[in-house]
């Protein structure tokens, strides 16, 4: 596995809540999930993705957080 190509792919992954559902398959397929590992995080993602709200952006729209609205730090 390329790992800068897989680092590229996390950071992505993790600063865009929108393209989960894309590279979700892409970090599955590097880090060899097993069908069951795959589902698994595509149901967590899912709902946690879901339950985000929308950020109000300065030109009046809205877009989900990223992924790290989810963690504390």
């Amino acid at each position: 596995v390329d790992m800068t190509y897989l680092k590229n792919v996390i950071l992505k992954l993790l600063e865009t809540a929108g393209e989960v559902g894309a590279l979700l398959p892409v970090v599955a397929m590097l880090l060899q999930f097993s069908p069951d590992e795959l589902n698994k995080c595509q149901h967590g993602v899912l709902s946690n993705v879901a339950s985000l709200p929308a950020t109000a952006l300065s030109d009046g729209g809205s877009t989900p957080n990223s992924f790290f609205g989810r963690f504390t730090f």
